[in-house]
Order: structure tokens, then C-alpha cells, then sequence
């Protein structure tokens, strides 16, 4: 059954807030407490996303559990003595996110860019898009890293932290490449330029069209 849209008129203005604290607070996140109040805030914004859509209930449930079980997880091997960022354990929690938040890229771009009707909360949905795109490869390098240590010149899992990729993960999305962090092995290598690429295109082509759009039609009214 397709998904639907619910009738919240603010829903992605509530988003992008969520996914702005997510981005604010991660250098504050640091030791094993940082990372589970990360971890917490990442589940949160699981769900909230899933609550985006009107879906059958059995498929809310298995998006909640999977969420649960990626967070308790996480928050076990951070408060025990198993190391998330050197195991399985931490590759399947980071494929994960990445898969959920994927999902979500795909469902908000389908109705967001594909609406009747544009308006500040279309606007803001495609801006979450933007944002779910560097989590999103923040989490790709993450795996990177686990499956392949040294890809880039510093290790992103030194520290109990995520602040550092998703510092690199944004910083090479807006194409600013400060230099201090660079990838290393090819498939990080294009890894980063895909991320590059599409952080120059997303912005030119879509965002530009939504805010188009909305210009377009309150000047007709």
C-alpha cells in the first residue's frame, strides 16, 4: 500500500528544527553519555520521520522496532565495554540510519517536489532534504572507516563522537573543503565527490524550484 501524507500543515518546519538541534548539539556530544543522548536524538528524529506519513500500522511498528533495537544497541555498547565504532555491531547500526534516512530523502523529495501547491513548508521540507543528505553521509563514511580504517587522513573514530563526520560530511557537501580532512583510499575518494556534486546540483535545481514555485504563486494571488 502507498504511503500517504498526513495532514499536518507544519510538518517539515517541526523536521527541520529537530534535524537543526541534531546538527547544533552534535559537538556537545562527546564520551559515552554524548553519545547516547546522540543516539537518543537520532531515534527521535527516526520516528519523527516515520510519522511524516500515514502508513498501516504493522509498518509503523517495524520502522519503530528496528529503530529501538539500532539505539539500544548502541546505547549498550556505549555504556559496556564493546567498542560501536570497531565491531559489526557498529556497521549495522550505521546502515541502519543511513537506510532509514535514505528512505525518508526519497519520500519527502516524492511529495515535496511533486505537490500542486508550494508553500513555506514545502520550502522547509526540501531544506530537510539538504540536511538528511550530509546525515546521511556522515553515516556512509562512518562505514567507510569501519570497513576500511585510514580511507581518510584523519580517523573519524578516535573520539566517542560523530561530530567529526558530520563536520566532514557537511563541509565537503557545501563544496567549502577546508583541507584538514581529506579522503584517502578511492572509494572514499568518490564517496566525497559524489557527496560534492550533489550538494552543488540539489540546491541550484530543486531548492531554486520550490522557492520559484512559491514566488510564482503568491504572485498570481
Amino acid at each position: 500500500m502507498p504511503l500517504l501524507v498526513t495532514k499536518s500543515s507544519a510538518k517539515y518546519t517541526q523536521l527541520l528544527i529537530v534535524l537543526i538541534f541534531r546538527f547544533l548539539t552534535s559537538p556537545f556530544l562527546e564520551g559515552s553519555i554524548g553519545s547516547v543522548i546522540s543516539s537518543l536524538i537520532m531515534f527521535l528524529t527516526l520516528i519523527s520521520i516515520v510519522r511524516l506519513f500515514s502508513t498501516r500500522k504493522y509498518i509503523f511498528f517495524i520502522y519503530t522496532i528496528i529503530a529501538s533495537v539500532a539505539f539500544l544497541i548502541e546505547a549498550i555498547a556505549n555504556f559496556g565495554s564493546i567498542s560501536v565504532e570497531n565491531t559489526s555491531l557498529g556497521l549495522l547500526i550505521l546502515i541502519i540510519y543511513s537506510f532509514y534516512l535514505s528512505i525518508a530523502v526519497w519520500l519527502i523529495m516524492k511529495e515535496v517536489f511533486l505537490a500542486s501547491e508550494a508553500n513555506l513548508d514545502t520550502i522547509f521540507g526540501g531544506i530537510s532534504v539538504y540536511l538528511l543528505i550530509g546525515f546521511i553521509w556522515s553515516f556512509f563514511y562512518g562505514i567507510v572507516e569501519i570497513c576500511a580504517p585510514n580511507a581518510f587522513s584523519q580517523s573519524f573514530l578516535i573520539e566517542e563522537s560523530s561530530a567529526k563526520t558530520i563536520y566532514f560530511s557537511f563541509t565537503t557537501l557545501t563544496t567549502l573543503g577546508y583541507g584538514d580532512i581529506v579522503p584517502v583510499k578511492d572509494f572514499a575518494l568518490i564517496l566525497a565527490n559524489m557527496e560534492a556534486i550533489i550538494g552543488q546540483m540539489y540546491p541550484a535545481i530543486f531548492i531554486a524550484t520550490l522557492v520559484g514555485n512559491y514566488l510564482a504563486q503568491n504572485h498570481h494571488k
